[in-house]
C-alpha cells in the first residue's frame, strides 16, 4: 500500500471512532437529547468518556500524521510508507483497547503509532 492509502484509511478509522463515540452516547442519553444543544446533560458514562478521550487523542495524532503524509506524498518519499503503516495499525489497535480499558496494551499500541510517526519524520528529515 501507499502513503495515500494509509492517509485515507486513517481518515476512515477516525470516522469509525467518531461513530463509535456517537453510538455510546446514544446508548447512554438516547437520540433526542443528543439532537439538541446539549446544554444540560449528565456526565458521560465510562464508555462514552473513553470514546471521547480516544477521539481527542486521535485528533492530536492526526495533526502530526496528516502533514507528514502530505509532505511525503508531495516529495515522493516512498520510505515514509512503512512509518505510515506502523502508525495506522497502531491506531487500529489503540482505539478498541482504549474503549475497553486495557491499560498496558493500549499504551503499547499508542507507542507503536508514535514510532510510526517518528519513522515518517526520519525519512523526511533529508528534505530539510
Amino acid at each position: 500500500m501507499t502513503i495515500l492509502s494509509y492517509l485515507i484509511l486513517s481518515a476512515a478509522l477516525f470516522v469509525v471512532m467518531i461513530t463509535v463515540q456517537a453510538l455510546f452516547g446514544m446508548k447512554q442519553y438516547g437520540l433526542v437529547p443528543l439532537a439538541g444543544a446539549r446544554d444540560v446533560m449528565a456526565e458521560p458514562n465510562v464508555m462514552s468518556a473513553r470514546a471521547k478521550r480516544a477521539n481527542q487523542n486521535m485528533v492530536e495524532a492526526m495533526v502530526i500524521f496528516v502533514p507528514l503524509a502530505a509532505v511525503a506524498l508531495q516529495a515522493n518519499v516512498v520510505g515514509a510508507t512503512l512509518g505510515a503503516a506502523v502508525f495506522f495499525w497502531g491506531r487500529v489497535a489503540y482505539a478498541p483497547l482504549y474503549w475497553f480499558g486495557v491499560p498496558w496494551a493500549r499504551t503499547l499500541a499508542w507507542a507503536v503509532s508514535i514510532i510510526g510517526l517518528i519513522m515518517m519524520f526520519l525519512n523526511l528529515l533529508p528534505l530539510i
